[in-house]
């Protein structure tokens, strides 16, 4: 019989001693020193059989198999990961000077001119009050905006409402006197990317929401670089034209380009 009594070398080190402490977890080599071990301390009048021994060998290569296994599946999660993260921050600097639409309820108020919000607003519309709330939930404005009707819109807000960055909620009542179900929404340009802790955050202003939130961009305005902000956009190439140098001119695909952009 074996034990960690009889056998300290094989879960603390070659001494046993406090300061290596016990291995919990046994590994392969753990598993053929227990072999070993057992062969040196058998019963002579009761020796192991062949069979027997053939079962653990099976087992040992069983052992070594799964953790070979584990170890490719942890490589390979590893990778899908950072594809993911890349794929993600592609999408993220392309964002930068673009409407989006995402999930929400964050409305910026300009000191002059007024804001919009984007609603989802469901049944047959109905009569609308919003309500503008600060970061603790309390209530610091409310306005009628009279009838809405039902579906997607953009929804102007009054011109004197206070200014600042706030959260916003919409009660929608119909004509039966019940509450409209309405989902919100954040929208607004895309002034900045933020990456921290493998997670992206974009940027409306100082409204700050999660790329996973984002249900839409807006096509991009006649004009509008599809690189970096402010480079102009390289002119279309005819059937045989050739680069300022002689050669011939290459103009990668758009991952290509924006991935120039990140990667210096």
């Amino acid at each position: 019989m074996i034990s960690p009594t009889t056998t300290p070398q094989l879960f603390g080190g070659t001494t046993g001693t406090a300061s290596t402490g016990p291995k919990h977890d046994l590994d392969k080599d753990a598993f053929l020193r227990l072999l070993v071990a057992q062969l040196k301390h058998q019963d002579p009048t009761s020796p192991l059989q062949p069979y027997e021994l053939a079962a653990q060998l099976a087992q040992f290569s069983t052992v070594e198999q799964l953790s070979n296994l584990n170890a490719a599946m942890l490589s390979q999660t590893d990778a899908t990961n950072a594809a993911g993260l890349v794929g993600q921050t592609s999408l993220s600097a392309s964002l930068l000077g673009r409407q989006i639409v995402a999930v929400g309820n964050q409305v910026s108020v300009p000191a002059s001119g007024s804001a919009s919000v984007h609603v989802d607003v469901g049944g047959s519309g109905g009569t609308a009050m919003l309500r503008l709330l600060d970061s603790t939930g309390a209530t610091v404005a409310t306005r009628s905006l009279g009838r809405l009707g039902a579906g997607e819109q953009d929804v102007a807000l009054p011109s004197d409402l206070p200014q600042g960055d706030w959260h916003y909620a919409l009660d929608v009542t119909g004509a039966d006197g019940a509450s409209v179900p309405v989902t919100t929404f954040t929208s607004g340009v895309v002034t900045g990317v933020e990456f921290k802790n493998d997670q992206i955050s974009l940027f409306i202003g100082n409204l700050e929401l999660s790329l996973a939130d984002l249900q839409r961009i807006a096509a991009a305005p006649s004009g509008t670089p599809s690189s970096a902000p402010g480079s102009a956009p390289p002119p279309p190439l005819r059937p045989g034209q050739r680069g300022p140098l002689g050669g011939p001119q290459i103009v990668p695909d758009p991952l290509t380009r924006l991935s120039g952009v990140l990667t210096p």
